[in-house]
């Protein structure tokens, strides 16, 4: 067990932290014991959970500095430019390995280090097992001017695809030594304790590599061999209270997913935003009404479905009414008119959205072109996206994704449809698994055709 009271006393150091076993808390307790913390995460929306956590502890703002690890090396590179040659604007690509390899440069040079050393007297950084290789020499280097505790679960590095390879026993260890594991499940106090310690236990058994036993009474289990068994997300929703999260590895099946369930789950958004720019381009190369009633036309096809029904009076109306707006699309930049389109278009009554995030986004970004706060839908979309990644997303009552836009967060259920799908990803199959049933704090639900089901060993 990994207590403040030690943590606060060691040199550079790292903290195995399961999911749910009270990092943030720790995090925000060592940082109220110090002058001056700097605290880096990898998200935004992380950024504001130890914010809110900090405030919540009445930890005075001056105590502690917390930032993205990307942004704080922006703001360092872009303040050594002659060391550090930070790309211009926000980094792409390769350029990111560009932006830490050049802070790490600047973090050699003697000024430099002084700086941070009369900055901070502490540095925790956060969701260790997501670091890149340049990330961890960045970390090294801060490690070297300021004692540093890195925080982490190596069986929630599912962000393999992207570099996070890190070796916690060959690589981590050697500079940062474990000072120790958090072990007692905090998410599910006062919840559903029996089922923390399932997840707890299936832990283990994942990193060893064994059966996972999902027959066990605390936990559900469906018998199905198809991930698109409906019964499966909806058995006992009424006698559900809370949110509930849906949760498929891939992004295409969770949105036909969401859309069989009629918008009984909403699908949210990758951050990439792909479908959203891909609407934005369209929409900029657009000219004529009918182009642009195109455009508008596949967005709300992708977005929602048609049930079918008897024609209402009110649904003649809707639809004389859109029609009604069909020649101001090509009016000018058209904009107002496409939002005015959209906002109709959700009140057909057979009309049943499952990607409500992405119809917001959209209707969002035509009326800021519109207002004239954007030339362009393009840069429109982006600050959009910029603003939610800042300011974090609301998620619907019953969300459908992927354990990697699901990660951190955690539901009151969550039901994972057909369980053997995990073993189909390239990697990291066990971990992605894990992440997806520990965001379950009341009641969790799996589906599968056997009772039991195993991976390779991470």
């Amino acid at each position: 067990m990994a207590e403040v009271e030690d943590l606060v006393r060691v040199g550079n150091a790292s903290v195995v932290a399961p999911a749910g076993h009270g990092k943030t808390e720790v995090i925000a307790k060592i940082a109220a014991r110090g002058n001056r913390t700097l605290i880096l995460t990898h998200t935004h929306a992380g950024v504001h959970a130890i914010r809110s956590r900090l405030k919540r502890l009445n930890v005075p703002y001056t105590k502690a500095a917390v930032d993205t690890i990307a942004g704080w090396s922006m703001r360092y590179g872009h303040a050594f430019p002659g060391v550090a040659r930070p790309p211009a604007g926000i980094p792409q690509g390769a350029e990111w390995d560009q932006l830490y390899a050049g802070a790490r440069e600047a973090l050699r040079i003697s000024a430099v280090r002084e700086v941070v050393a009369a900055s901070y007297d502490r540095v925790l950084i956060d969701e260790y097992q997501d670091c890149g290789s340049l990330q961890h020499d960045l970390a090294i280097e801060l490690s070297s001017i300021v004692p540093t505790i890195v925080f982490g679960d190596p069986m929630q590095g599912i962000f393999e695809f992207a570099g996070a390879t890190l070796s916690w026993e060959e690589e981590i260890y050697p500079t940062f030594p474990l000072a120790g594991t958090l072990d007692h499940p905090h998410r599910w106090d006062g919840k559903n304790v029996d089922l923390g310690h399932w997840i707890a236990e299936t832990r283990e058994n994942l990193r060893l590599g064994q059966a996972i036993d999902l027959s066990d009474a605390r936990i559900s289990h469906r018998v199905s061999n198809d991930a698109f068994d409906m019964a499966t997300l909806f058995e006992g929703i009424d006698d559900k209270r809370g949110t509930i999260a849906a949760i498929h590895c891939n992004k295409g099946i969770c949105y036909r997913l969401a859309q069989g369930s009629n918008g009984g789950y909403q699908a949210i958004e990758e951050i990439a935003a792909n479908r959203l720019n891909e609407f934005a381009r369209a929409w900029d190369r657009a000219r004529t009404a009918a182009d642009r009633l195109r455009a508008l036309a596949s967005l709300i096809s992708d977005c929602s479905r048609t049930v079918g029904g008897e024609v209402a009076e009110e649904e003649a109306e809707v639809e004389e009414a859109l029609q009604a707006l069909v020649p101001a699309l090509g009016d000018g930049n058209g904009a107002e008119a496409a939002a005015k389109y959209l906002s109709l278009s959700r009140t057909h009554p057979r009309r049943r959205v499952h990607r409500g995030e992405l119809w917001r986004e959209c209707r969002r970004a035509l009326e800021a072109v519109a207002a004239g706060r954007c030339e362009t839908m393009f840069s429109a979309s982006a600050h959009v996206r910029q603003r939610a990644s800042t300011m974090g997303r609301n998620l619907p009552q019953r969300t459908l994704s992927t354990p990697l836009l699901l990660k951190g967060l955690e539901f009151d259920h969550v039901v994972v449809p057909l369980a053997t799908h995990f073993l189909r990803e390239d990697r990291a199959q066990a971990k992605l698994f894990y992440v997806a049933i520990s965001r379950a704090t009341r009641s969790l639900l799996i589906s599968s055709p056997e009772t039991a089901v195993t991976f390779p060993r991470p």
